[in-house]
């Protein structure tokens, strides 16, 4: 591999893509390494100075794009036109943990045949569809106690609140006076 010259936008970027690859559970140290600075390297090369994208948008780009075709290779779609294949690849993945099983096969252009006979075989069954509904706000009925609870709201009053706040002020008051006298 040639030398790699990474400005600090570029360092951001292979931190970026290195971070998007471990989120796939790339175990092997050395293997995610690797894939961080091949792509990087090749977003490098495919990126303009004047092009509207940052470099870490590039290298995202383009390792997103290499995940999807892998995991559309996996699910045994060589068509861009299936947009399922790549979600059915890579759950199947992540259920037979090809991951676990074979972990320097991630990105590989040739992934094992035992590999790709389980998740080929792998089983995946959607779950129901999703439905929209409406929600309609029931009133809740709390039976008798609510009738306790509001009769005892139309009993109380601010003025008992504010008698028993003046008698506490007086005494804390009357106690910080004694307190004052006989101990300090």
């Amino acid at each position: 591999m040639d030398k790699l010259s990474l400005p600090p936008e570029w360092n951001a970027a292979c931190v970026r893509v290195e971070d998007y690859l471990r989120a796939h559970r790339v175990s092997s140290r050395t293997h995610l390494l690797q894939l961080t600075l091949d792509m990087t390297a090749a977003a490098q090369a495919e990126y303009r100075e004047g092009s509207p994208e940052t470099p870490v948008q590039a290298a995202l780009r383009l390792a997103t794009a290499r995940t999807e075709m892998w995991f559309s290779l996996l699910a045994g779609s060589d068509s861009s036109t299936d947009t399922t294949a790549a979600s059915r690849g890579r759950v199947a993945y992540f259920v037979t943990e090809c991951n676990r099983r074979w972990p320097a096969a991630f990105l590989d252009p040739s992934p094992p045949p035992e590999m790709l006979a389980a998740i080929r075989n792998a089983t995946i069954q959607a779950g129901p569809a999703l439905e929209f509904r409406s929600l309609v706000r029931k009133e809740i009925d709390y039976g008798p106690m609510e009738d306790i609870a509001r009769e005892t709201w139309d009993q109380f009053s601010w003025g008992h609140v504010l008698r028993a706040f003046a008698i506490w002020v007086v005494i804390f008051f009357a106690a910080y006076g004694i307190w004052l006298r006989f101990f300090s």
